[in-house]
């Protein structure tokens, strides 16, 4: 994910930055929220009063994203994750973008300036007037793995859900019929996919 400024009169210094998990704009003052208008698009999605605000990658979905009440999102997928924390309006659910859909930030008028945060580090500082466009970036990143990728194991021992009643069947096969044989009684009405190998019946 990448954020860019454009340059002109009284804009300051363009910011090109890459991003691994997210961008945040946050306000300064304690007894001030910072009001931006959003953007999705090229459309304006919202105007909102709020704490911060954020966009996360995928890979940043299971940081500030989720503990402002973001959805968890698989690494594997493409998309830009918005998320607005502790906004004063009755619409306060993230929105997940795809990734030819940039965002866009503008800092309102009445709004106090806004910090800009880049995977946690302070990277400027935006006045009324402002406006910060965040896009996927054109190539996706190459991680090194040392082993194998257990996305959801790693979720769920990271937030604590080893005691739910599921975790009596880790380390086994889901309890779903093989698509090769015939399904329970009960859900014989169903149509299933093809399994691997199966050739599709003449009608």
């Amino acid at each position: 994910m990448r954020t860019d400024c454009a340059e002109g009169d009284d804009w300051g210094i363009a910011l090109h930055v890459t991003a691994l998990n997210d961008i945040v704009l946050e306000k300064l003052a304690r007894d001030r929220q910072v009001s931006v208008g959003v953007y999705l698009a090229g459309r304006l999605l919202a105007s909102y009063s709020a704490d911060a605000l954020l966009v996360a990658t995928p890979t940043g979905s299971t940081a500030y994203s989720f503990a402002a009440g973001g959805p968890v999102v698989s690494p594997r997928a493409e998309a830009l994750i918005f998320t607005p924390v502790a906004p004063h309006m009755a619409f306060n659910r993230s929105v997940v973008a795809a990734p030819d859909e940039p965002i866009a930030l503008r800092v309102l008028d009445r709004s106090g300036p806004a910090a800009v945060s880049v995977d946690g580090q302070l990277r400027g500082v935006l006045d009324p007037g402002d406006w910060i466009g965040v896009y996927a970036a054109p190539r996706r990143l190459k991680a090194v793995r040392l082993g194998p990728m257990d996305f959801y194991g790693r979720l769920r021992e990271r937030m604590n859900l080893t005691d739910a009643p599921a975790a009596v069947a880790d380390g086994q096969a889901a309890p779903l019929w093989p698509v090769t044989s015939a399904p329970p009684a009960d859900l014989a009405h169903l149509t299933l996919p093809p399994g691997p190998g199966d050739t599709p019946s003449a009608s």
